[in-house]
């Protein structure tokens, strides 16, 4: 392996998370620039709204599932909707509008809850460094852009059981359409994104699919959601299909509570064991910590949309949860629902990164690698940074200079494990609502996870070992990877390299996974449906309250969630919107029946 310096493996350690404290003030991308967007139409600061209002629905949480399911109960046949967002608008941070500004974007993340960084970092108590979106569009408004439907199998699975989700998979695929006609495209494959193309095909990840949106095994070219020019769109554009009459978005809204009463016992109805109290609104404090009350009108809804961590963090801090450990933290029990917070899940990711030998473009994840369609395997994924360091020279130094940043190349192929099966668990450790819980998730502490972690990394390799990255080694002595003769070229890699005898040693191979786990920001859990959310993804014992998001996933839908949890929020807009309507029908019924 051709020798890094160790300052400079010190600093791209995490690549590609890459946390690091970068000199960007030289790299920044253009603005969004324009007619402004059309969301903005619907948005308002917290601060300019009225200490009590009434709403039909309330919607916790404007990320990926929160935005096209507010748009959809704001639509036709829906009603009065008030959608609340922790962060800010996604037009007020240019490093958002394009691909180009995803690495400073997690590289300017911050963990402080007073922050109005449209990122927050947390670290798992496992001791992995992750993010949480805090701006409009959750998720869609900071990631890299894939955008890969799930695998059929996968709502087959979400729908056993007696709770399981019965979905309508032609609702599924109208629901899907409807987010692809606004947000989608397909990227142009060169540079990067092309030899890893190839490479995985070498590899015999095969066949190959070309551009697909459907999850299918071999190797395929995915959507994305940034257009031609590399603007970005998020789940926020789907908000202007909502009716401007029926919508208002409050922008730095915190959400502190769910507001409940309890229900008498003799109107008690529904589904067993019946609901003891009923959701009938939330509280929410502005930026200036002045608070207000959004109500339900009669047969309104509450529904959290505030993904993994924050829509079982709000369940918790508003009584609903194990209540044993509500009473320990001074919370009134509102509701005993023992798995709130639990079954909390992460895809854990491991990775070769390596400073290529040939200059390169920038690129997020394009190309991906599916060796079985049925998530046994791990996924294989890519992407390039051009990454400005700050000079690694003394500030006081006679060729010190601010705005002259190194630029350095980094290329990485990833595994990111299917599932996964080990799981975790979410806690408070503050009734504060702006801070994040505490999570743990147990990366790969089961067996099966750890195998496919090594399987993975093995097609890494192999990919690493193709003819076709043979372009993006260095001179030197024999390769690290496994390639043995004089003077073979070998890759320049960042950080940890995959042991020597990586074909034949499961025990060193699941070591280097273990040692190196991180993230791909797809955690999910926590109300997970047929324990804490019914198959309607109603909250079990509580009326007039959902949850609608990732947090309800046992598992990842495929090589990225957000094309489903998307698809999710408009899927159950337009069966709330039938429910209203076969609700009203009923009565109606009932006011013209002569007995009535």
């Amino acid at each position: 392996m051709a020798a890094v310096s160790t300052r400079l493996q010190h600093l791209l350690v995490l690549v590609p998370i890459l946390f690091v404290a970068l000199t960007l003030a030289a790299a920044q991308p253009r603005g969004f620039g324009g007619a402004p967007p059309g969301y903005l139409r619907y948005v308002v600061d917290a601060v300019d709204t009225a200490a009590e209002e009434v709403y039909d629905y309330v919607v916790v949480g404007a990320g990926t599932a929160g935005c096209p399911l507010a748009a959809t109960l704001a639509g036709p046949g829906g009603g009065r909707v008030l959608l609340l967002e922790r962060g800010g608008a996604p037009s007020e941070f240019p490093t958002l509008a394009t691909a180009g500004g995803f690495v400073r974007t997690l590289a300017m993340a911050d963990p402080a809850p007073e922050s109005d960084a449209p990122a927050q970092t947390f670290t798992s108590e496992d001791g992995v460094s992750n993010v949480r979106a805090r701006v409009l569009g959750g998720a869609t408004s900071i990631n890299a852009g894939f955008y890969s439907r799930a695998h059929p199998d996968w709502f087959r699975r979400h729908g056993e059981g007696a709770e399981g989700t019965n979905w309508d998979m032609r609702l599924v695929n109208a629901s899907y359409e409807w987010v692809e006609r606004e947000l989608i495209f397909q990227p142009a494959v060169h540079g990067w994104q092309a030899a890893v193309r190839a490479g995985l095909l070498e590899a015999n990840v095969t066949p190959w699919n070309g551009f697909t949106l459907d999850h299918v095994s071999g190797t395929k070219v995915g959507a994305t959601t940034f257009d031609a020019s590399g603007r970005r769109r998020s789940a926020a554009d789907l908000l202007v299909f909502a009716h401007p009459g029926r919508l208002r978005v409050a922008i730095r809204a915190t959400v502190t509570r769910i507001i409940t009463n309890p229900i008498d016992p003799a109107t008690r109805r529904g589904r067993y064991p019946r609901p003891a109290v009923a959701a009938i609104g939330v509280v929410y404090q502005d930026r200036l910590l002045q608070q207000h009350h959004a109500l339900l009108r009669p047969g309104g809804e509450v529904i959290l949309s505030a993904g993994a961590l924050g829509s079982p963090q709000l369940l918790l801090l508003s009584g609903i949860g194990h209540a044993s450990d509500l009473t320990s933290l001074g919370i009134p029990v509102a509701a005993d629902v023992p798995d709130v917070g639990k079954h909390m899940f992460d895809n854990p990711r491991n990775g070769i990164s390596i400073i290529p030998s040939v200059p390169i473009d920038h690129s997020l994840i394009q190309v991906v690698g599916i060796p079985s369609a049925n998530g046994t395997d791990s996924y294989l994924e890519a992407a390039s940074y051009i990454v400005p360091l700050a000079p690694m020279l003394r500030r006081d130094g006679p060729f010190s200079s601010p705005y002259s940043p190194l630029y350095v190349t980094v290329v990485t192929i990833m595994e990111k494990v299917p599932g996964p099966l080990s799981e975790g668990s979410l806690w408070l450790t503050s009734t504060n609502p702006l801070e994040s819980p505490a999570v743990r998730f147990n990366y790969l502490s089961r067996p099966e996870d750890l195998a496919r972690c090594v399987m993975g990394m093995r097609r890494v390799a192999k990919v690493l070992e193709s003819r076709t990255m043979d372009a993006f080694r260095v001179a030197g002595g024999s390769s690290s990877q496994g390639r043995r003769g004089p003077a073979r070229r070998e890759f320049r890699i960042v950080g940890a390299a995959l042991p020597a005898d990586w074909s034949t040693n499961d025990t060193a191979v699941g070591y280097f996974c273990q040692q190196t786990v991180a993230t791909l920001w797809h955690y999910h859990g926590g109300c997970v449906a047929g324990s804490v959310v019914d198959r309607d993804f109603r909250v079990f014992g509580v009326r007039s309250l959902r949850v609608v998001d990732g947090s309800t996933f046992s598992e990842t839908p495929g090589t990225n969630p957000q094309a489903t949890i998307m698809m999710m929020g408009r899927y159950m807009g337009l069966k709330m919107i039938e429910e209203r309507h076969s609700r009203r029908q009923a009565r109606s019924s009932t006011d013209s029946s002569p007995n009535a």
